[in-house]
């Protein structure tokens, strides 16, 4: 098991790949659909799944915050999330290896989706109602929480411009979310 002082600066440089591999993902995302060709499908596949991966230290840092505070309910948020972005994971290598269709990585996709919007809304919770976290990172949560869900109504009423401001938008909102989980957990090396 990793101590507080390995696991926290460990989880604070996890977040930020994480970053960095969810704006790659982004970029690539938007040349595969924006008609750059079909070999940037795979390559947002896989930079996606380096994205979720790289979340598992940032989830068990803050899950030993939570627990350190005596929140002992995130341990099963903590690990669900896990199991949901290792489901991710596999579901997105899978589709680039030729193993599963679309339709299945819609599935695996969703079912880790679901796990990591429960982490998300965990970690205002995290903030606000026990102090584990500071105040900026449940803001950063509820800011890519709520554009989540406006993403997912300008989605359902309209395609072209409108959609691609609000998917710019909801990536500024995870990666300055990613940035202050970072910033949290690197803070905790020092003390």
């Amino acid at each position: 098991m990793l101590s507080d002082a390995q696991l926290y600066p460990a989880a604070g440089a996890s977040a930020v790949v994480s970053l960095i591999a969810l704006v790659i993902s982004g970029v690539a995302l938007a040349l595969f659909f924006g008609g750059a060709g079909a070999f940037w499908g795979p390559v947002n596949d896989m930079f996606l799944v380096a994205t979720v991966l790289a979340l598992i230290l940032p989830i068990l840092a803050v899950d030993r915050l939570a627990a350190q505070q005596g929140v002992g309910w995130m341990r099963f948020v903590s690990i669900a999330t896990i199991v949901g972005v290792v489901v991710i994971a596999i579901g997105q290598t899978a589709l680039v290896l030729g193993l599963l269709t679309l339709d299945g990585s819609y599935v695996t996709g969703g079912i880790g989706f679901i796990a990591i919007i429960v982490w998300l809304v965990a970690l205002p919770i995290l903030a606000f109602g026990s102090a584990v976290l500071p105040s900026t990172v449940g803001w950063a949560a509820i800011a890519v929480l709520v554009l989540i869900g406006v993403e997912a109504l300008v989605a359902a009423a309209a395609m072209g411009p409108l959609l691609w401001i609000g998917s710019i938008a909801l990536l500024g909102a995870l990666v300055a979310w990613l940035w202050t989980l970072s910033s949290t957990l690197l803070s905790r090396q020092a003390a």
